[in-house]
């Protein structure tokens, strides 16, 4: 009896841990507004990077299948949005991720990137960066 409620008791902080973790995660689906424009982000975590790709894109709350990336350069010039990916090559830092590539769809540059985990899992600092200049968006987790 004593061993079953203390089996009981070790699987619920367990998985009540795990739950824990896994509402701190950067990994999921993330939408960023600007205005009347919504970008829609995938993220996954493969082989220890953080990595992050466009979904789709909205204008005035319709899908925007002509949004591309007219300003970037090489082979990403004029790729359509949805599908591209913006975060590559991260390391894990805590919670966080470091010294990552971030592609600014809207300049075309490839920045130093930083991924932030905020209000325990819901929210992402996105941070990419080039010397001392810096931007920062926040995505909001898609429920």
């Amino acid at each position: 009896m004593i061993k079953a409620s203390l089996l009981k008791a070790f699987a619920l902080a367990t998985f009540g841990a795990a739950a824990a973790l896994a509402q701190n995660n950067a990994v999921g689906n993330w939408q960023y507004v600007n205005g009347t424009k919504t970008t829609h982000i995938t993220t996954t975590e493969e082989g220890g990077q953080l990595q992050a790709k466009i979904t789709k894109v909205t204008k005035d709350g319709k899908e925007d299948p002509t949004a591309a990336c007219g300003s970037c350069t090489a082979e990403n010039k004029d790729k359509p949005l949805a599908g591209l990916r913006i975060l590559w090559d991260t390391k894990k830092d805590g919670n966080n991720w470091k010294e990552g590539k971030l592609l600014d769809p809207e300049g075309g540059k490839i920045v130093k990137g930083a991924v932030e985990v905020l209000e325990g899992g819901n929210k992402l600092n996105v941070k990419g960066s080039i010397a001392f200049l810096s931007k920062t968006q926040v995505w909001v987790r898609v429920k």
